[in-house]
């Protein structure tokens, strides 16, 4: 095809090797319907490049199948990610495509430009219109390839669910679907930079940064193309930092209030403890196309080994609707529920949560038959039926609580009564009888701020008859939102404002002799960062506009689906890990010095593997500080470093960032270096203030 040149060929046990040929019919799968195809083809890995346009190459990696007959051909499955191909992401890949092409797919993993072994400059931003332009580029070429049948299919698990949602509202012809895992339609709101609308910074997207500066796998050549595509790249940190509003820097690409944009079938896979679920019931209720999609209890990560389970085998779901929607078999996919969502029992608090108890649910969605059960706040802290006499609850503002809810809207949660301890609790009576809950859950509040800006946090909890707390659900409405994400404005101290949002999307069973709990809070440390002012915030009680409504589900079973367990990943013999952390695991610390009123959070992690003769090391480092009597004061500490170790040559990369606040502005101090052989070779460093805008 135009613009594929093969590199070089991945010698590899147990594959066999050869070349495709140049034409025939189209390759089908075997077997029964609702049958995915069978593992009946062996395989060949190929790197190539794709040259685009204006001459850039995007490196490419071919796994395909060896035709069984003369002349028979295959869909392609394209994933479009960052993650380096041939270092951090080499052992994935394998585990992942080698199970597809046994089934007779082409799997082809491309780096975007300025990433791993690709050629050119990293956009200053993601989803960047120069990616899709790529991505719609590269499907074209793919569709083209000797012995593909013509279809694409493009998947991906986070940035590659993400950009596969944006390149199909492109409408490439040769796309004829996409599956989705871990991905929103809402790039501003509930993507990790302005979590619920509200300023995050996380070891991602530090680490991200850093990662632009490793040279160019394979070789890692060090030259004055790299220094200029690479290491003199602005951190996409300071992109982001000015564009603390919603916008068309955001909504351009965004899928939400523009559904109709995606016209081909969508497998969507989201987890309850993930960051991004709330897609998925969006979707669902606003698109037209088939959908497909799946919820379960795990976090930012696969169904087959997602954490907590249980688990099941994701990928032969995937092979039923590639086969459906890229080979014209009939699978049974179009009478497949719309929704398959996980029903959590109602688990006691647990950080490191192995297995989640509960049930499947398969069927539509909205589920038919929820109704929304209503409670109101009121002033002596219960939570009731009815909203009772008006009061008024003040809270002061302690801007160090949040920490027990987690670095995002994510990952197992222990007990909730610490973060409880700063923040206005209204508890139900005992309850009489178990209900279940499946939704987004809806807040009210009448409230009036003590500063022009408060972040409003509100969180769903099961009180257990121990009095242990676990989290069931949370949000957070910015209050500069209130009104409008896209016009933001201040709030008034003292003035009663109105307040009404979504919490994240959940599922909870709520047993006889618990209480449902609303917690409501002004801080949430260190997953936002803190508003600027101290302050005395009032929730005014005993109201119609302060309430909490819960999805509540009919009692009664709602079909199960026959999942199958999930399958051992292939493992490649050429690469081994040699002891590493997988976030959010690692170091956590979390300290207060009570004389100077600082709290401090620091997470650290580290990981270290091999590939052939190449050695790869890698340590991060975040620290999180806010100031009990100062919030205005906070800050923010990283430190990255990559080590690769050749034959005869090591390289290092390193980077550290430091984003200080004032009331009125960020400060940013950002120093990247790279040494080889232990002698620095270049040294630049970004430093800028860039105003708050209601953050």
């Amino acid at each position: 095809m135009a613009g594929l040149i093969i590199r070089r060929l991945i010698a590899l046990p147990a594959i066999a090797l050869c070349l495709l040929p140049l034409s025939g019919r189209s390759g089908h799968g075997s077997g029964p319907k609702d049958e995915a195809s069978p593992p009946s083809y062996d395989f060949r890995i190929e790197d190539g490049w794709l040259k685009m346009r204006d001459g850039v190459r995007l490196a490419a990696t071919y796994y395909t199948p060896v035709p069984r007959s003369p002349g028979e051909r295959f869909p392609v499955l394209f994933e479009f990610l960052p993650y380096r191909k041939d270092d951090g992401g080499y052992v994935g890949i394998y585990s992942l495509y080698t199970y597809f092409v046994r089934r007779g797919y082409i799997l082809a993993r491309v780096d975007i430009r300025g990433t791993g072994s690709s050629e050119g400059t990293f956009p200053l931003r993601e989803y960047s219109e120069q990616e899709l332009d790529d991505a719609v580029e590269t499907i074209d070429q793919l569709s083209r390839l000797p012995g593909s049948n013509g279809n694409v299919g493009m998947w991906g698990i986070s940035w590659g669910g993400f950009n596969a949602i944006q390149v199909a509202m492109r409408r490439p012809p040769a796309l004829k679907a996409i599956l989705a895992a871990m991905a929103t339609d809402d790039l501003y709101h509930d993507d990790i930079h302005y979590i619920d609308g509200a300023f995050h910074v996380d070891e991602w997207a530090f680490w991200f940064d850093h990662s632009k500066a490793i040279p160019r796998s394979p070789d890692y050549p060090i030259d004055e193309r790299y220094y200029r595509e690479r290491f003199e790249s602005t951190p996409g940190l300071l992109t982001y930092l000015k564009q603390q509003g919603d916008g068309e820097f955001w909504s351009r690409n965004s899928l939400r209030n523009q559904y109709a944009k995606i016209r081909v079938p969508c497998y969507l896979i989201g987890g309850l403890l993930d960051g991004y679920r709330d897609s998925i019931p969006r979707m669902l209720e606003k698109m037209t196309v088939p959908i497909k999609a799946e919820v379960g209890p795990w976090n930012h990560a696969w169904p087959d080994d997602g954490t907590p389970g249980p688990n099941y085998e994701w990928r032969r779901e995937a092979v039923r609707w590639w086969d459906q929607w890229l080979k014209g078999r009939e699978t049974g996919v179009r009478s497949d529920p719309r929704l398959v969502i996980y029903l959590r029992a109602g688990q006691a608090p647990d950080a490191g949560l192995t297995m989640t108890p509960g049930r499947w649910l398969a069927g539509d969605w909205p589920i038919p038959g929820t109704t929304w059960k209503k409670l109101f706040p009121a002033a002596d802290g219960r939570l009731r039926e009815n909203p009772g006499r008006t009061g008024r609850d003040d809270l002061f503002y302690v801007p160090s609580f949040g920490i027990g809810t987690g670095l995002w809207w994510g990952e197992p949660t222990g007990d909730m009564r610490p973060d409880d301890a700063g923040s206005l609790v209204y508890d139900s009576d005992v309850l009489r009888e178990r209900f279940a809950i499946v939704g987004l859950p809806r807040v009210r509040l009448q409230v009036k701020a003590g500063a022009p800006l408060a972040h409003w946090i509100a969180r769903l909890e099961d009180v257990f008859p121990d009095s242990r707390v676990a989290l069931v659900a949370g949000g957070l409405l910015n209050g500069a939102h209130r009104r409008s994400r896209l016009h933001p404005e201040p709030q008034v101290p003292g003035e009663a404002d109105d307040l009404e949002f979504e919490l994240h999307l959940t599922t909870w069973t709520f047993e006889p002799g618990h209480r449902v709990r609303l917690s409501v809070s002004n801080s949430l440390f260190p997953m936002i960062w803190p508003t600027p002012d101290l302050m005395t915030t009032t929730v005014v009680t005993g109201v119609e506009a302060t309430r909490i409504e819960l999805p509540v589900i009919p009692a009664g079973p709602l079909g199960a689906p026959a999942f199958r367990p999930a399958e051992k990943r292939e493992v490649r013999t050429d690469a081994r890990d040699l002891g590493s952390d997988v976030w959010p695991q690692g170091t956590n610390e979390w300290k207060r010095d009570a004389a100077r009123g600082l709290v401090t959070y620091t997470w650290s992690g580290k990981s270290r593997y091999e590939i052939r003769d190449r050695r790869f090391e890698a340590t991060e480092k975040n620290v999180y500080e806010t100031n009990e009597s100062n919030p205005a004061s906070s800050r923010f500490l990283g430190e990255d470093s990559d080590r690769i170790e050749l034959r005869g040559r090591t390289i290092d990369v390193l980077t550290s960032v430091e984003i200080r606040s004032d009331a009125g502005s960020f400060h940013v101090l950002f120093v990247r270096r790279i040494l080889e052989n232990g002698r620095l070779l270049r040294e630049r460093t970004w430093q800028e203030t860039i105003p708050r805008a209601f953050q």
